[in-house]
């Protein structure tokens, strides 16, 4: 017979039992919850926590993270839940797509000195070249080299009408007939075909200031037919600057191609204050609906060959059969000598005041000064006739080679009424430098992004932080197409910088031209630091950049 005494003891074991097992079962099944969770949270390579995020659409700036994995941005969010391998904290700073630069020169170097430093430490992750009418002969083969060899920064090029024209009409001052357009025709479709982007001019150097604009129209249909565009160094940026945008956007409606006006400006002392026209005469096109856009530097100087001062029809001959000209015809040293007197009268500077010395051969110890400075330190004279003469010893001595110089030709007022406009982009128009040499180059190819965010956009208000970061990011890579870059979101490249918006700023100066900027503390390429806490990492993740064909437009 049962003891009732013993009853509520097993009741009571009973109880305890199932609370155990109960308590086991739940905590098995939390624990299961969490693992389900922990398997189902986005996993990242690199978290960029608590930035104020500009994404480049011109949206107002966000707190967010930013979660990377490989080569893309997977997440952006505040407070994202992701299982993370790293994460950098970016409080305090703006996290912004990386900058595109759409007009540099380095053609030449890009697969030899594939570090681009001054581009990154600018936070440039993407450089197109092939500008004013240069680039390489076979862009197909540059492309596959610069592979090869890697580079810090994305690369794209344009495919230059100089070197097209070079190749079939060499410096000839005179229009092409029908089987050398269609030579022409033929190579700018093979540089199309290899990934270039469009076509660009460069219409004051020598060939392409023998062009005449059918000549270029001709050209520009083959760009059309890609949904190309046409980037251009138009005819004049000075006296005629309206008539030479006038003539860009005929081509463009003739062609039925987008045009892209190359480092806008108003160069010399007389046309200081156009920029007002300069910017009347694009939004009366751009309102009549033809597509039109350009790009610029921050800097009332511009840089280019020492060439430009003498008139173009001379330099046929090719600089170094000039140079060796001007060594042997005194009458022909004379001519030129009174030409370059009627340069500096057109300048409205009264002389050569304006033009600085960035690379001299052979003439090492006048870099950096202006034309007077060299005339007395050659002839012991600073007069026209001296500063003519000593352009003329520079071209001289230099036996062919280049020299670059540096023009003081505008105003900043003008340079701040350009900048204010939306469809303008921020370009350098620079190369990568040699940090070994020892000329004096422009240091916009080491300050210019910097300058616009510190000088233009914190110091002087000309635009706003949002805007100038779209000028230098989704406009450009919409201009050119490139898709996936320019922007900061969810499926895009993660091209990136990182930078103190109280802080950034540049501090290159024409006497020491490759000094680097402050306050950009990180700058991703494709997901990888080439700059990581300020200091260079030599990465380099750079991919070459081609243009899709229209019915291949998605990601690249």
């Amino acid at each position: 017979m049962p003891n009732p005494d013993r009853a509520p003891h097993r009741r009571m074991r009973f109880a305890a039992v199932s609370l155990a097992l109960w308590i086991v079962a739940s905590l098995g099944a939390h624990r299961a919850v969490a693992q389900h969770a922990a398997a189902t949270l986005p996993k990242a390579d690199l978290l960029l926590a608590g930035g104020l995020v500009i994404d480049g659409t011109g949206a107002p700036p966000r707190r967010a993270d930013v979660a990377i994995r490989g080569d893309r941005i997977v997440a952006i969010g505040d407070a994202l839940a992701v299982e993370v391998a790293r994460t950098v904290d970016c409080a305090g700073r703006v996290v912004a797509p990386g900058f595109i630069d759409v007009h540099t020169h380095a053609d030449t170097v890009a697969a030899r000195r594939g570090d681009a430093r001054n581009f990154v430490a600018m936070g440039v992750t993407t450089i197109v070249t092939g500008n004013c009418g240069t680039s390489v002969d076979d862009l197909a083969a540059h492309f596959a080299a610069v592979e090869r060899h890697c580079i810090a920064v994305n690369y794209g090029s344009l495919v230059g009408h100089g070197t097209v024209r070079s190749a079939v009409l060499g410096s000839a001052n005179r229009a092409p007939n029908a089987d050398e357009l269609a030579r022409m025709r033929a190579l700018v479709r093979a540089g199309l075909d290899a990934g270039a982007f469009g076509l660009s001019t460069g219409l004051i150097y020598v060939p392409g200031t023998f062009a005449e604009t059918d000549e270029i129209v001709a050209l520009c249909e083959e760009v059309a037919a890609v949904d190309g565009v046409y980037a251009t160094h138009m005819r004049d940026e000075g006296d005629r600057v309206l008539q030479s945008i006038d003539e860009a956007l005929e081509i463009g409606r003739r062609a039925g191609c987008r045009v892209h006006l190359s480092h806008l400006k108003a160069s010399g002392r007389p046309n200081w204050g156009r920029s007002e026209q300069i910017a009347d005469r694009l939004a009366a096109a751009r309102a009549a609906g033809q597509p039109v856009t350009g790009d610029q530097y921050a800097y009332t100087a511009s840089s280019t060959s020492l060439d430009v001062l003498f008139p173009s029809e001379v330099l046929a001959e090719g600089r170094r059969a000039f140079a060796q000209h001007l060594a042997d015809d005194a009458a022909f040293r004379a001519a030129m000598s009174t030409a370059l007197l009627r340069t500096m009268e057109r300048s409205g500077f009264g002389d050569l005041s304006y033009a600085q010395i960035a690379t001299a051969p052979r003439h090492a110890e006048l870099q950096g000064l202006r034309l007077p400075a060299a005339a007395r330190a050659l002839f012991d004279a600073d007069d026209g006739d001296a500063q003519a003469r000593t352009a003329i010893e520079l071209m001289v001595a230099a036996r062919g080679a280049r020299v670059a110089m540096i023009y003081h030709k505008m105003d900043d007022a003008d340079v701040e009424r350009l900048l204010a406009l939306p469809y303008l982009g921020i370009a350098s128009d620079a190369g990568i430098r040699d940090y070994d040499l020892a000329d004096k180059p422009h240091p916009r190819g080491a300050g210019n992004n910097p300058r616009v965010l510190g000088r233009y956009v914190r110091e002087r208000g000309v635009l706003s932080l949002e805007l100038a970061i779209r000028k230098m990011t989704a406009l450009p890579a919409e201009i050119f197409d490139l898709r996936d870059r320019g922007v900061l979101r969810a499926g895009a490249f993660a091209d990136v910088v990182v930078f103190d918006a109280e802080r950034i700023a540049d501090r290159a100066t024409y006497e020491d031209p490759l000094a680097e900027p402050v306050g950009i503390d990180h700058v991703l390429v494709n997901g990888c630091f080439v700059v990581e806490a300020g200091a260079h990492s030599d990465a380099r993740p750079g991919r070459v950049l081609r243009r899709a064909a229209p019915t291949e437009r998605g990601s690249r």
